[in-house]
């Protein structure tokens, strides 16, 4: 056994391999990931068949669109099981039957539609935001599927994003954030690789907003994902972006600092320092010109 681990490890080392193994991670991870759809399918077939008869019938008109049933599978998070609190609600009911027919009118997608609900859920406008966001502890199995399907809404996001398609990316992102966010480790390693990515759908977001120009919304992000990793380079690099962006130049500086101090080589750095310097220098001719022809008009 002890020759076999040690031929197998060898084996795995070699660079020609690489592409072997990493399709055996890709298949091994797909066969994690259908197995956790189906634990939550059953799970979900359950609790709806023991829901009483109202609530059945109140659910049943959703389950047919897959984004519709999506958020009505979230009623299962309840802390207290309570499925029929969620399942008879005529606030949530009349939301499901306006999306329902924004579906069927051809208004919105059912990507849109899912999108729309999930950030509702999640915003501080619900008022059952807490119960139904209600973190599952997985196994390493198990997460290894949730992490998959994370990481195939990521690289749809980065694939959007590379084309300059910034709300499509953004989708993919803050689902994949989502993702993370209803997932809780069951070990300490689980847990780090679960921040590991959390940190990682912040900060693509960030860029998103960035890219739109909306800096404001990049700082968040950006401070929410270094709240877990204090010292992220690429946090403090896209936050003193933005910071520069809204013209904060002693918080861009003060974020360049810290980068400068966990990596002095940093090339990025000394570009957002140089970038940094040329907005200065704009703002200052700017200036200038203007107080040039407030005189000149006297």
């Amino acid at each position: 056994q002890k020759f076999t681990e040690s031929s197998f490890r060898e084996f795995a080392s070699r660079p020609e391999n690489k592409h072997l193994m990493d399709a055996h991670q890709r298949k091994e991870m797909k066969k994690a990931l259908r197995l956790q759809r189906k634990e939550l399918a059953a799970r979900f077939q359950q609790v709806v068949m023991e829901a009483d008869y109202e609530a059945q019938k109140s659910i049943a008109p959703f389950l047919e669109y897959r984004s519709l049933k999506r958020v009505v599978q979230t009623f299962t998070n309840d802390p207290n099981n309570d499925f029929e609190k969620w399942a008879c609600n005529p606030r949530v009911l009349e939301m499901l039957y306006r999306a329902k027919e924004a579906i069927d009118n051809g208004t919105m997608t059912e990507d849109e539609v899912e999108y729309m609900m999930l950030s509702y859920i999640k915003s501080d406008q619900n008022p059952g935001k807490e119960a139904l966001q209600q973190k599952a502890r997985l196994a390493t199995e198990q997460l290894v599927g949730a992490l998959n399907e994370h990481l195939e809404e990521r690289r749809a996001g980065n694939d959007a994003y590379k084309a300059k398609k910034f709300e499509e990316a953004m989708q993919s992102y803050v689902k994949a954030l989502s993702i993370v966010n209803l997932v809780s480790g069951m070990s300490s390693e689980d847990q780090k690789e679960i921040d590991l990515n959390k940190v990682s759908c912040l900060l693509n977001i960030a860029a998103v907003h960035i890219a739109k120009k909306e800096f404001g919304s990049a700082i968040i992000k950006c401070s929410d994902a270094l709240e877990i990793d204090s010292a992220n380079i690429k946090g403090l690099l896209r936050r003193a972006k933005a910071y520069a962006g809204r013209r904060e130049f002693e918080k861009a500086r003060a974020d360049l600092s810290k980068v400068k101090d966990l990596e002095p080589w940093n090339l990025e750095a000394e570009e957002v320092g140089r970038h940094i310097r040329c907005l200065k220098a704009q703002d200052a001719d700017n200036d200038r010109a203007l107080c040039a022809e407030m005189f000149s008009s006297e």
